[in-house]
């Protein structure tokens, strides 16, 4: 009996210094991602219902170098979304929507050139094209302009469709702000009021607002970084992200969100399940469902979103079958919330922890891999190989090191995402999948495009740069500052971080972190007046104003 008890309280014991170990090292993960001097987040890992971890890091406010906390305030972004799609089903459930109903059944003002379901909004394949990706509705100035829903309406349903609907996915904010418009019409409440009534108040969510008309206690300011200073971002009125991500919420209340939806509180299983079903087009499945994005640590399915907004990031996810829940809110936009939700959800669950060991391979069997591969009709992946390292690059994405650990399988070296190459009938490397926690594999097929040459760096005197010093402007309020630092050329774009560019010759510049080039121009006295940017297959002119 005393053997058995002693049994008893050894394995009490390594229970419990597991999860302390298990705690230490979330700590860890996120006191290396966040700078006590910088601005930071705050972070709630629970499971089964016990917290694990619930802490601030970082600084909430620079000019008074107050520390974040837990219980602050923070704006999500897009995960807004949820909300607004749960709004929708919650009506679906009540027989006031139909998810097949074409959406100019509840706007009949609102013109479309194909017909949109309510779904199609739901999970991005509607087509219509998301304002937020027009130029001039995302300057300063417009961004701060509070806009009536029949304005913003007004502007997205001038814009030409991307696709079809249904042909393609493609994350959409003008969908989700027309699902807003549409609650309003079905409900005769304005969006913020349906939410507020239905969601936050029954719910106790007392540190959620759908907007900032009123002074929020306990809010973080937001923050972007150019080279190596931090600036306050630009203010954005509710009215523009609205219903596709203009709330404002803590760690506590999201938590208190999964539960009442994970528990059925709020709509029934039945319409989550089809809220987490992988999104259906003609070009394949998709790994996003109606306001919620699709993953995977392991064998274990991930549901959560993320969000983004000037000077905030956010992300949360929930892991049903280890009822794990994580959920970060950055107040720095330089911060990669999804990746450090993801890695802290895999220490909980013990997955990954061992990065496999690499192995070497002959060029001839290196070579085989590298080529260019199709994703879909606007984005490619190139691998390459350097010697013994080998590379992958997404299109207007960044240039990531590789490498093998068994046949026909690679990793990434600053990540947990693998590549499984499939070969065809003859042997030959064919395709690729990609396993990078979506819930969908995504598949690249090999073509016969040679690879692109990397561009040589023009041997440019650093001082002949000095001309290009200044501020261009693409668009009213959108500008790119452009200076030097020694023998280092910098360039950063309005709310966004800065970028070291090189030269191809005395006038262009390329990016490698993305696929983009900037070229500048003078006039007939040899002054400097503006540049182009190129990227994304657009040449976007801007004025040198400073």
């Amino acid at each position: 009996m005393i053997r058995k008890n002693l049994l008893f309280i050894l394995l009490i014991f390594s229970i419990n210094a597991l999860a302390q170990n298990t705690v230490e090292n979330l700590d860890k993960i996120l006191t290396e991602r966040f700078s006590a001097n910088e601005p930071g987040a705050a972070v709630l890992v629970v499971q089964n219902d016990k917290v694990l971890l619930r802490k601030g890091y970082g600084i909430a406010e620079m000019s008074r170098k107050s520390a974040v906390s837990p219980d602050m305030v923070f704006r999500i972004g897009s995960i807004t979304k949820q909300f607004t799609s749960t709004a929708i089903l919650k009506l679906v459930s009540e027989g006031k929507i139909s998810l097949q109903d074409n959406i100019t059944t509840y706007l009949p003002d609102f013109k479309t050139q194909h017909p949109v379901t309510v779904e199609q909004l739901l999970n991005h394949t509607s087509g219509i094209k998301s304002y937020t990706s027009v130029p001039e509705r995302m300057t300063t100035d417009a961004k701060k302009t509070k806009v009536s829903v029949p304005e913003m309406l007004g502007y997205i349903q001038r814009y030409p469709v991307d696709f079809a609907p249904g042909e393609k996915w493609l994350y959409n904010n003008s969908g989700y702000f027309l699902l807003g418009a549409i609650i309003e019409k079905v409900t005769g409440k304005t969006y913020n009021d349906y939410i507020t009534q239905t969601f936050f108040k029954p719910l106790k969510m007392t540190s959620s607002y759908t907007d900032d008309s009123k002074p929020i206690a306990r809010q973080a300011a937001g923050y972007s970084k150019g080279g190596d200073t931090y600036s306050m971002a630009d203010y954005v009125h509710p009215s523009i992200p609205y219903s596709a991500g203009s709330f404002f919420s803590s760690v506590d209340d999201l938590w208190k969100w999964n539960q009442a939806v994970f528990g059925n509180k709020v709509v029934s299983a039945e319409l989550l399940e089809k809220a987490w079903e992988p999104a259906k087009t003609s070009a394949g499945v998709e790994s996003y469902g109606y306001g919620w994005q699709l993953g995977k640590i392991g064998d274990s399915k991930v549901i959560g979103h993320g969000g983004g907004i000037d000077g905030f990031l956010s992300f949360e996810l929930y892991v049903p079958d280890k009822q794990l829940y994580v959920v970060l809110l950055s107040n720095n936009t330089s911060a990669n919330p999804q990746d450090i939700a993801y890695t802290l959800a895999e220490e909980v669950a013990g997955i990954n922890k061992n990065k496999p060991e690499p192995i070497t391979l002959t060029a001839e069997q290196g070579d085989a891999y590298t080529g260019v591969y199709k994703i879909n009709d606007q984005a490619e992946r190139v691998i390459t190989r350097l010697g013994n390292q080998y590379f992958s690059q997404r299109t207007d994405g960044t240039k990531f090191e590789i490498y093998p650990y068994a046949e026909d399988r690679f990793a990434f070296k600053e990540s947990n995402t693998r590549m499984i190459f499939i070969r065809d009938a003859s042997g030959n490397v064919s395709a690729m999948d990609m396993e990078d926690r979506s819930f969908v594999p995504q598949r690249a097929v090999k073509t016969n495009k040679p690879i692109p040459s990397d561009r040589a760096v023009f041997d440019l005197n650093p001082t002949d740069f000095d001309v290009y010093v200044g501020e261009y402007e693409l668009a009213p309020g959108f500008l790119i500052k452009v200076w030097r630092e020694e023998n280092n050329y910098k360039a950063q774009a309005t709310g966004q971080q800065a970028f070291e560019i090189f030269p191809e010759s005395a006038t262009k510049f390329f990016l490698k972190v993305v696929e983009a080039q900037i070229e500048f121009f003078k006039n007939e006295q040899g002054e400097v007046t503006s540049m182009t940017l190129y990227q994304g297959g657009r040449a976007m002119p801007g004025k040198k104003v400073k």
